[in-house]
C-alpha cells in the first residue's frame, strides 16, 4: 500500500510547526539582539531545522534509520538543543522571573528530564548500530 498521502501530511504538520517556532525565534533575536539571546535561540534554530530535517528523511525513506550518517547527524540536533535549553535554564534561574521557589523546581525537573531524555535516545540511536547478537 502507498502511504503518500500520510507521507505529504506527516510533512507538511511538522512543517507548518517548526516554521513557527523558527520565525518566532528569529524574531526574538531581531528584537533583543543581545549575545545570550544568540547562545539561547541560535542552537534552537539549528535543532528545529534538523528535526525538521529528520522527520523528513525519515518519512521519505524509514530504512535509512540505520546509516552511520543519519545517527551522527541527529546526535548533533539533539545536542543543538540540549545546549539551547541548558542555557535558558541557566539564563532563567538567574533572572529575577524565576523569583518564586516553585519556578526553580520546576526549571530543574524540566532540565533532568531533558538531560535523561537526551542521554536516553542517544543509547537508543547509537545502540542501533551495533552488529545483531553483540551486547
Amino acid at each position: 500500500m502507498n502511504y503518500w498521502r500520510l507521507k505529504v501530511w506527516i510533512i507538511l504538520t511538522v512543517t507548518l510547526a517548526v516554521t513557527a517556532v523558527v520565525i518566532r525565534a528569529i524574531w526574538q533575536i531581531v528584537v533583543i539582539p543581545t549575545p545570550g539571546t544568540m547562545i539561547i535561540f541560535i542552537p534552537l534554530i539549528v535543532a528545529l531545522l534538523g528535526v525538521e530535517a529528520v522527520v523528513i528523511y525519515l518519512t521519505l525513506n524509514p530504512s535509512r534509520f540505520r546509516s552511520l550518517p543519519f545517527v551522527v547527524g541527529f546526535t548533533v540536533v539533539l545536542t543543538a538543543g540540549l545546549v539551547a535549553g541548558v542555557t535558558h535554564f541557566v539564563r532563567f534561574i538567574l533572572s529575577p522571573e524565576a523569583a518564586l521557589p516553585l519556578s526553580k523546581i520546576i526549571g530543574a525537573f524540566v532540565l533532568l528530564s531533558s538531560v535523561s531524555a537526551y542521554f536516553l535516545v542517544l543509547w537508543v540511536a547509537w545502540s542501533l548500530q551495533r552488529p545483531a547478537g553483540k551486547d
